[in-house]
């Protein structure tokens, strides 16, 4: 597929839906398919083809509609938080150099002197620098890998990446324009992005907010709005339990959807068989950013069988196993590096707007770098990880690159943990420092302090040449804990 004929696939699809409300808020604002396609003028819309735009958006119907229309006049966003504080966003500025941003009216005095070309509710575009670099015929999109550090890493997307993906999952999902989704998950995280992206497609209508769960309001619209469906990550449906969801009476749902990272069995279970009791359906799903949003998904009929399955591939994907010399490993129960081919596999990554001319690398394989299991059925289970990676609320955490942050602000630690939680272990420190660390990685990461455990006042283990021993690393045996 070429670029163009994408383009005209995503147009098509908002030309086709028209007259149909895209989002609508909780103080009754709706913007129709036909609105977001005409946002800017022609003369606007050409300068932005082809020319890379931070987007710096939540969710809200200024920031979303002004990101739905950058992809169809085929400029390139980079999204970020909306809140991505400036001395963050700043290195990411000097190394992509954007043409434009598209940021909270709020924000403008971070950039003074900036001429703002287009306003668009509470939402302002600027013009930034002149592009004189190249930008990749194929490349529509740039995603963090590692949440809202950031960090200067991102994943290159093509138009066929976008698409393929949305479209595979509209198909496994059955979405028409009768669905309702709500927003649960920030559009700078690629499992809320495809969420927009698939029901977009499908002509559905976006009910858009920024509440929690928690927040009473955020229940009272699902149900004023009718929402059908809402996707969570594993920390999103412990809060559910707390919450006591299963209780509720919320006949307009119809399917709940998790990724963002492996959650407990008997949680996954707990919640396939409340759905099924209530006529829903439940999916699991797997993915990663660098496979544009999602690679497997359990079917709704097996999600209690199988709790804790991510299932098999979308549809156009495959998978299979690997050893550690690359060999594929054939028949049930064998464990091996879960590889991935599909056309949503990303082009590769970019560090600066140099590698924004680069083309296709990874030529439609990837490596998750998760191990995984087949079962006989050809469903896969996911049973460890070979890189020093964790998921918090979703976001993919690299290890390496917390410990160097605390490095160069002073402090040697390791770090370790599971899904939802950052162990952080200290030898050198006292409870101030352990209290400290915590708050400073909070925000960091922008992740509530619970997620961290930060232990001082131990010995980190290490083997004969010196390197920590990170398996052996355990709360237990440290003095202090915060």
């Amino acid at each position: 597929m070429t670029t163009q004929s994408l383009i005209e696939t995503l147009t098509g699809a908002f030309a086709q839906h028209a007259a149909r409300p895209l989002f609508e808020s909780e103080e009754g604002d709706v913007v129709s398919y036909a609105e977001v396609l005409t946002l800017a003028r022609p003369s606007l819309a050409n300068e932005l083809s082809r020319r890379l735009v931070f987007c710096l958006c939540e969710n809200d119907i200024g920031g979303l509609a002004g990101y739905f229309h950058l992809l169809c006049v085929d400029a390139v966003p980079l999204m970020l938080a909306a809140n991505l504080p400036s001395q963050q966003l700043q290195p990411l500025l000097d190394a992509y150099r954007p043409a434009f941003i598209w940021l909270p009216a709020s924000r403008l005095a971070e950039f003074p002197g900036a001429k703002a070309v287009f306003a668009y509710r509470d939402y302002r575009l600027i013009a930034h620098e002149e592009a004189d670099y190249r930008v990749h015929d194929e490349l529509a999109l740039l995603l963090s890998t590692s949440g809202s550090t950031g960090s200067p890493k991102f994943v290159r997307l093509s138009r066929r990446n976008v698409l393929s993906n949305a479209t595979a999952i509209a198909q496994y999902l059955a979405l028409d324009a009768d669905e309702v989704p709500i927003t649960t998950l920030a559009p700078s995280y690629t499992y809320g992005l495809s969420i927009l992206h698939s029901h977009a497609l499908a002509g559905g209508k976006v009910a858009v907010t920024r509440k929690t769960f928690f927040e009473r309001g955020f229940w009272s619209f699902l149900q004023a709005v009718r929402a059908s469906s809402f996707g969570g990550v594993p920390y999103h449906y412990e809060m559910l339990k707390k919450l006591r969801f299963t209780g509720m009476e919320l006949p307009c749902l119809r399917t709940l959807t998790q990724a963002g990272g492996r959650m407990a069995p008997e949680l996954s279970r707990e919640f396939a068989l409340h759905c099924q009791s209530r006529g829903m359906r439940f999916f699991t799903m797997y993915g990663q950013t660098e496979a544009t949003a999602r690679m497997s998904y359990l079917a709704a009929d097996k999600a209690a069988l199988k709790a804790g399955s991510i299932g098999a591939a979308v549809p156009g994907g495959a998978f299979w196993l690997e050893d550690e010399n690359g060999g594929k490993l054939e028949g049930a129960e064998a464990e091996g590096e879960l590889v991935y081919q599909g056309p949503n596999v990303s082009m590769g990554y970019a560090s600066g707007f140099k590698d924004l001319a680069l083309g296709d690398e990874r030529k439609g394989v990837l490596r998750t770098g998760d191990v995984a299991r087949r079962d006989g059925d050809g469903d896969y289970y996911i049973v460890g990880r070979l890189k020093r990676f964790l998921k918090l609320f979703g976001h993919r955490i690299n290890l390496q690159e917390v410990e160097q942050y605390l490095l160069d602000a002073g402090h040697v630690a390791a770090c370790a943990g599971a899904d939802d939680r950052l162990e952080v272990y200290v030898p050198q420190g006292d409870a101030a420092l352990a209290k400290e660390i915590k708050i400073m990685l909070a925000r960091y990461l922008t992740v509530t302090p619970q997620s961290v455990k930060v232990m001082a006042a131990g010995n980190l283990p290490r083997n004969a040449s010196g390197k920590i021993q990170y398996s052996e690393l355990t709360p237990q045996a440290w003095e202090i804990q915060a």
